[in-house]
């Protein structure tokens, strides 16, 4: 399964690629198939984990050392995966770049790699199915996955003003991932929350002396 959603992942990314020309409709759903299913897919294929049980030993105990490092630990702190995200978001769709974009070929591909590499950036430190140096609380995760969808809608909202309804109501419906996620993330630590509770056991009951 994991190494289904991997390769799924990848054909979304690339699928997203090769629709971004066609429409600016089609241009926002490849937006979408890139940051929102291609990205979070590929985190759930774990491919660090994968690298650590087939990397031979020395590779491996070499990538569980750069996981450890501070810099690795700094780079995922969640807040600074989130701004990078929400940062490339916002550049590319409320600023002059999101029409140059369009027509400047080099840009475009900026433009894709940026978020490419900060949806997968932030998918790694929400989902957290990674063995992560540092790792926020479900609950935490959940509700930056859930900020994380008006940031990425911003662009739906301007398209809409403008009046081009349809791609600004295609972006809505591709980005919807996040919210899902959120959601999932969230109930998932409550049934587990539950769960542990049923598990601990109940206050003593003194008994009566005879």
């Amino acid at each position: 399964m994991r190494a289904l959603s991997f390769g799924v992942g990848l054909a979304a990314v690339g699928a997203g690629l090769m629709l971004s020309d066609e429409s600016l409709a089609v241009h926002m759903l490849g937006h979408g198939l890139i940051v929102a299913i291609g990205a979070p897919l590929i985190v759930l294929g774990r491919p660090v984990s994968f690298l650590l049980r087939t990397l031979p030993r020395p590779a491996a105990r070499d990538l569980a050392q750069l996981l450890r490092a501070p810099l690795t630990r700094a780079l995922l702190w969640p807040p600074l995966a989130f701004g990078a995200f929400a940062a490339a978001q916002l550049a590319f769709h409320l600023t002059p770049l999101f029409e140059q974009a369009l027509h400047d070929g080099p840009l475009h591909e900026l433009e894709h790699a940026l978020f490419f590499w900060t949806a997968l950036w932030l998918w790694t430190v929400c989902l957290a199915v990674e063995p992560l140096p540092r790792r926020w609380p479900p609950l935490a995760r959940a509700l930056l996955l859930l900020a994380a969808m008006p940031v990425s809608d911003a662009g739906a909202i301007r398209l809409m003003l403008d009046g081009d309804r349809e791609a600004g109501g295609v972006m809505v419906v591709a980005m919807m991932p996040f919210g899902l996620a959120a959601a999932a993330i969230a109930w998932r630590a409550l049934l587990r929350e539950e769960r542990d509770q049923g598990r601990r056991p109940g206050p003593e009951v003194p008994h009566a002396a005879s």
